[in-house]
């Protein structure tokens, strides 16, 4: 998840409400100077393309109809960490392959962001892997390793400059807030806050999505919990300590709050994304388990995820064609039907583009008053480097 040397500090999304945090993503309470800088710093190290054979700009935008007829002579895409059960990609994915070519995207295995990255490195010897979906605070360590390729969608100029990369590396798709995901056929007096898993008997109970030292959720899971503790975000440290704490308790553990384990009644308390747990719940609805999706009230981290182009793309047309798709009016209202935050919500609502039915089913604003954004990409590095260095010892080998 990590980063380059020539980082500027950015401001931080303060208090915003879920509405109002979809209507303002071009501002987001951030400094655009500020990512001004830090873009351009992490923008430095790949250029304009141009395939020498056709002479088509590979930096973009390129026409639908070249896109197309070359991706079907590719024949196929290959996906790394589209998981369909994330974000509505069930229907993205089924959607571009009926209209465009077949997606290959290993259905049975997920991938970390990490783990991304290095499918990505392995890809120059070992050709696998088009398009990739990272944490944001990837984005300066994809550039700076050169295993992207830049890619400006047609929709570009819709997104907000501090949620893409100046050169086309990155792009932001969507993003989502931490949440608690309860199983309340388990849990009887479901918890409103980090304080409460604490103070409540949870005995076994309360689960994170991975490893936080790979897993962009599981790492903003412990972030959210230090914001709990301080109110800040100076620091990642006091939530490593929660957690070893929660630990010590027994009420955290080990197993991944995947869909399957809440399901089963494994973790029956997973905090991890929004639209995650809110998919989850609409899925179970007429069945069991009964679960329910809950902000914590004292500490909640909004984070996006971009949408990357593997420099070593065996199929680089199709892989152009997938940002086109996803950027996309019907791409970004399956975001939003997934209840992510598509990034270019802004404009769609401008353009009265969404529909009520979707509109309707979003949480309750108060509920996201105290959602904060980080935005200071040297705090996340920081936050990384803690959690590699303390969070075996000092929680997972007590």
């Amino acid at each position: 998840m990590r980063i380059s040397g020539q980082e500027v500090v950015r401001t931080l999304f303060e208090t915003q409400d879920r509405r109002s945090f979809l209507k303002r993503a071009g501002a987001l309470g951030l400094s655009a100077s500020a990512f001004a800088t830090f873009l351009a710093a992490c923008g430095d190290t790949n250029t304009a393309t141009t395939n020498a054979a056709s002479d088509v700009n590979m930096s973009g935008p390129i026409d639908m109809k070249t896109l197309i007829a070359n991706a079907k002579k590719e024949g196929g895409m290959q996906a790394v960490g589209i998981p369909p059960e994330w974000a509505d990609y069930a229907d993205i994915l089924k959607n571009y392959a009926s209209q465009y070519v077949p997606v290959d995207y290993k259905a049975d295995a997920e991938y970390s962001s990490a783990q991304e990255i290095q499918v990505f490195k392995q890809s120059k010897n070992h050709p696998y892997g088009d398009i990739g979906d990272v944490g944001f605070s990837f984005g300066p360590t994809v550039i700076k390793q050169g295993l992207v390729s830049p890619y400006k969608h047609a929709h570009w100029d819709d997104i907000p400059d501090e949620l893409k990369d100046p050169k086309g590396n990155w792009c932001t798709e969507y993003w989502g807030a931490q949440s608690f995901v309860v199983n309340t056929d388990i849990v009887k007096n479901p918890p409103t806050s980090f304080k409460d898993l604490l103070n409540n008997n949870y005995k076994n109970m309360v689960g994170i999505d991975g490893d936080p030292r790979q897993a962009t959720d599981a790492l903003y899971a412990v972030y959210s919990a230090a914001l709990a503790q301080t109110g800040n975000l100076d620091s990642i440290q006091p939530g490593i300590d929660f957690f070893a704490q929660l630990k010590k308790k027994g009420n955290f553990t080990p197993a991944r709050s995947s869909e399957a384990n809440i399901v089963k009644g494994e973790v029956a308390i997973g905090i991890m994304w929004d639209y995650l747990g809110l998919g989850f719940r609409d899925k179970y609805a007429s069945s069991h388990p009964n679960l329910k999706v809950i902000i914590p009230s004292d500490g909640s981290i909004a984070g996006p995820y971009i949408s990357i182009i593997n420099k070593y793309a065996p199929h680089p047309y199709a892989a152009r064609l997938w940002n086109e798709y996803i950027f996309s009016d019907e791409g970004q209202l399956f975001y939003l039907k997934g209840y992510a935050h598509p990034a270019r919500y802004q404009k769609l609502q401008a353009a009265g583009k969404i529909p009520a039915d979707l509109a309707a089913k979003l949480p309750s604003a108060d509920e996201y008053k105290n959602v904060k954004f980080v935005s200071d990409t040297t705090k996340l590095s920081a936050a990384t480097q803690a959690l590699s260095q303390n969070w075996q010892s000092q929680v997972l080998g007590q």
